[in-house]
């Protein structure tokens, strides 16, 4: 046996990011001997030496810049004795994986220095990437994470490459995706039968672009639609082939200055622009943008979703659009998919499917083992999720001890915006977007990611949770795992998700009181919930303390509900309203009763349409969003009455006719409808507030979370907050999953944990 040594196992987002190489380099600064390997416990450093306590200690404190650290165990050893540092070859293995999967990270400031430099052996390459940036979670298809278990296990290493990937003081030490022109993959441009087309795919597709083309490109996890943001015609053109009349559409820019030409841009949202996630920020628009976005791209809308370049291939297609136009070069970068079906990742799948939609394809050689779409946050003074996929997904969100998860679970979320969650212990491994569940595609790509994420984790789930709703496509697939892996079901009411969502994110004990507001849930007695005021005990018990008063509407759980029809219902129930506003909105004579419904969401619908601001919606949200944009910026009064509230029945109910009378009377009367709008606004958020304190005062309660898809809305949401938090609460709101259906796995997750604690 040689001389003491210690043994380190780090746990954590640990693979991918040149942790290996700051191991080496650190070791060899303090004289250090001994090894570091990926194994599937993590990475494991063996340290040698007078300096090798200390030098764990200083790689503790000091990890990589990228690196997560979950956990890092020490302890004392006897081996042989080591005359060197090296880094020993991955270790494979069935234990269980303490590995964290890195997500796609943006183009790195040294790469695209690299790209861009005339005499580099990479000038102009597309794929260039090292240890710091580029494709990670949609290359992988087995782990530990080296290239034989990638999809560029293909491209064999020129000598230059190879020596760049063996060099431990070399930033491309270990970068698996890391190629060159000479060996790595490449570019192609085909036509929409599939035919290739001769020329250089880059001017190719820029030329297309500048000629008002509509162009699929090959991103990290997916196909993109691209077409020239600053051409009416072009914009018009995609949205009719795609069949997306209105629903905004995201912008891609080469650097924050061509963004801040177009949108406000404060500190936090440009660092979030930058960052190694590179997001889609949705951001306020400038009243004259210059270059002059089409106003096709964002109707009625006062938010444009903008990103950066994150690959050298977005980089390069950008810098030939520019050099053809002589434009700065703003590009509208969508998803290339059919209607509530996920992004496609093939050329097959591309070609058989939207061939009708794109005029070329820029493809390259390099397959997509994990599809994955960009994410987007909402970018206000708190940044807001509102899909969570490239650049955050598979990171696993850690919670405090009193949420535990004793027993592996796994929570399959709703059916719309649908992210799924593996968790044990203190991670949930949060799916990227899946999306509508609808289609069979959906559902396949579903099944297929939670096979992988259960191999990488080792996490085989014990309980499965789901959503109340019995109809759900998500219920049925949780029914049909858990008789498959013979675990018991946990049906979780949807509002109650959104709540505790918000509480382990947060590390928030009960008793807390939860507002969930948003267009559709299953309530406990059958009826469509969609504003809820929720106790939520310290046992994780809940009850209904309050909610929106009940709306008679057929189709009231439709995804995307008519306005004009909504307000129709609203006005006719709301029978003191004058009769000309009733009989311009009537409901037909002889119609069912239909469902009963308190959603937030049909109330936003409703007042849209008598204002004007939107009679027809074509996607989820859009009449919501369209009322907030009309608003009044400084308008300051509200409706609030004693009618309102009724606060002697349990649960109270905050009645929705006086407000609906308010805001047609107004209409009428000929107010302006940007100050109807905010006056709407304020009333709710005044009548949240009051109803809010009248239950937390009686039950000594302290704490308010937000949750749920109204809660996007800036305006509500931030008003609201106010309110409560000048009457001494604390309020805490989604960041790290969407306030939308896209974060209540993480809620049914605790609720499957408290029904089956270990």
């Amino acid at each position: 046996m040689g001389a003491p040594a210690f043994r380190a196992v780090i746990q954590g987002q640990v693979q991918g990011l040149g942790f290996r190489p700051h191991v080496y380099r650190l070791a060899m600064r303090m004289g250090v001997t001994g090894t570091v390997a990926n194994t599937p416990q993590g990475v494991v450093v063996i340290a040698q030496g007078k300096q090798a306590r200390r030098f764990l200690g200083c790689l503790q404190r000091e990890p990589p810049p990228l690196s997560r650290i979950a956990s890092f165990d020490i302890c004392p050893m006897r081996t042989r004795r080591y005359r060197r540092f090296f880094i020993a070859p991955s270790q494979t293995g069935r234990e269980e994986r303490g590995i964290e999967v890195l997500p796609d990270l943006a183009t790195c400031a040294d790469c695209r220095s690299d790209v861009l430099e005339r005499n580099g052996r990479r000038y102009g390459y597309v794929f260039t990437n090292c240890t710091h940036c580029g494709p990670r979670y949609t290359i992988i298809q087995g782990l530990p994470y080296d290239r034989a278990r990638t999809t560029m296990r293909q491209f064999r290493m020129c000598p230059d490459c190879q020596r760049e990937y063996d060099d431990p003081t070399d930033r491309r030490f270990h970068a698996q995706p890391n190629a060159c022109p000479k060996c790595g993959p490449a570019l192609s441009v085909l036509d929409r039968s599939g035919r290739p087309v001769l020329g250089d795919p880059l001017d190719v597709a820029a030329r297309a672009l500048a000629q008002g083309k509509v162009v699929a490109l090959k991103s990290l996890g997916g196909f993109q639609l691209v077409c020239d943001a600053t051409n009416d015609q072009a914009v018009r053109r995609l949205r009719r082939r795609k069949n997306r009349p209105a629903k905004p559409l995201a912008l891609m820019c080469d650097d924050l200055a061509v963004v801040r030409s177009l949108v406000r841009v404060g500190r936090p949202a440009a660092k979030l622009l930058s960052s190694a996630a590179a997001p889609i920020v949705l951001l306020p628009k400038l009243a004259n943008p210059k270059p002059a976005v089409s106003t096709y791209v964002a109707p009625r809308n006062p938010r444009l979703g903008v990103m950066l370049s994150y690959t050298p291939l977005h980089m390069a297609l950008l810098r030939s659009f520019r050099s053809l136009t002589g434009s700065p070069g703003v590009l509208v970068m969508t998803s290339a998919n059919r209607r509530d079906e996920p992004i496609a990742v093939s050329e097959d799948c591309l070609l058989d499917q939207l061939a009708h939609v794109f005029d070329l394809v820029l493809a390259h050689n390099r397959p997509i083992a994990n599809r994955c779409d960009d994410s987007v946050i909402l970018g206000d003074r708190t940044h807001v999720m509102v899909r969570r996929a490239r650049g955050y997904a598979p990171q696993p969100i850690r919670f405090s001890e009193m949420f535990h998860v004793k027993r592996p679970v796994l929570a399959v979320g709703g059916d719309n915006k649908t992210s799924f969650v593996l968790a044990h212990g203190a991670r949930a491994f949060v799916s990227p977007h899946i999306g509508h569940l609808e289609s069979p595609e959906a559902a396949s790509f579903f099944l297929d990611t939670l096979a992988r994420y259960e191999t990488w984790t080792g996490i085989k789930p014990a309980v499965i949770a789901c959503d109340l709703h019995p109809d759900y496509v998500s219920t049925h697939l949780a029914e049909g795992l858990a008789k498959e892996l013979n675990a018991p079901l946990v049906r979780v009411q949807h509002h109650y998700a959104h709540v505790t969502s918000t509480m382990v994110e947060n590390g928030v004990s009960g008793p807390v009181l939860g507002i969930a507001c948003d267009g559709t849930g299953y309530g406990t007695d059958g009826a469509i919930w969609g504003c809820e005021f929720l106790l939520v005990r310290r046992n994780l018990s809940w009850a209904r303390l309050g909610h929106l008063g009940y709306l008679r509407l057929s189709a009231a759980g439709a995804e995307v509900a008519d306005p004009t029809g909504v307000a129709r219902a609203y006005l006719s129930q709301a029978n003191r309203v004058a009769k000309s506003a009733v009989r311009r909105f009537e409901l037909p004579r002889g119609r069912p009763p239909g469902t009963r419904t308190s959603s937030l969401g049909r109330l936003f619908d409703a007042v849209a349409a008598i204002t004007g601001a939107c009679r027809d919606a074509t996607f989820d949200g859009e009449a919501a969003v369209a009322l907030e944009a009309m608003a009044a910026p400084n308008t300051h009064g509200d409706y609030v009455d004693d009618d309102l509230l009724d606060l002697a029945v349990s649960p109270a109910i905050l009645h929705p006719e006086p407000l609906i009378r308010a805001v047609s009377r107004e209409t009428r009367s000929g107010v302006h409808p940007a100050i109807v709008s905010a006056r709407f606004h304020n009333t709710l958020a005044k009548s949240f507030a009051r109803l809010a304190h009248r239950v937390c005062r009686n039950r000594n309660i302290r704490t308010v979370c937000l949750s749920g898809g109204s809660f996007q809305n800036s305006r509500l949401r931030t008003q609201l907050s106010s309110r409560l938090r000048s009457l001494g609460y604390q309020v805490y709101f989604n960041q790290l999953v969407p306030l939308n259906d896209g974060g209540i796995a993480l809620g049914q997750m605790v609720a499957a944990g408290w029904t089956f604690p270990g």
